[in-house]
């Protein structure tokens, strides 16, 4: 049985427009137009490797981690006994679903990674902050595998 109210594919596709004209006005701002397009080929493999683990980061801010929480809760409902749920339907209720799904949250935290290195000066430290993160939580993720190897 689909629980998916009605409406809720008009909400999607509305947001999926939005990234869209979002992505092409950040292109247009960006570049100037396709006549200067050009840098782009100039990115090295530091600055993709830089935006790659900022947008990891990213998507783990918003949808796992404990500090933005409070901020998912904005778009839940809650029932008598104090538990969480996803809204019955609307637009809150397609912000959690792009928040559950890291495809989704990844699209547009790469939208707003790249948009912030490239448009604002301090986008720069933005995302090496984010990218120092990024390689923080691997290391730690790294180390609590090799203590539960040892502790066998």
């Amino acid at each position: 049985m689909n629980n998916v109210p009605k409406d809720q594919g008009m909400w999607n596709a509305l947001f999926s427009l939005g990234f869209l004209v979002l992505f092409t006005a950040v292109f247009w701002s960006l570049t100037d137009g396709l006549d200067n397009v050009r840098w782009i080929a100039y990115l090295t493999p530091f600055d993709i490797t830089l935006l790659s683990l900022a947008t990891f980061r990213m998507v783990r801010l918003l949808s796992y981690d404990k500090l933005l929480h409070f901020a998912r809760l904005w778009f839940m409902d809650e029932n008598e006994q104090g538990e969480w749920h996803k809204p019955n339907g609307g637009v809150r209720r397609t912000v959690i679903e792009l928040l559950e799904c890291i495809w989704c949250t990844g699209l547009w935290s790469a939208l707003f990674v790249v948009t912030i290195y490239f448009a604002l000066p301090v986008g720069r430290l933005f995302v090496i902050v984010l990218s120092v993160a990024a390689v923080g939580s691997f290391l730690q993720n790294f180390s609590q595998m090799i203590a539960r190897i040892g502790a066998r």
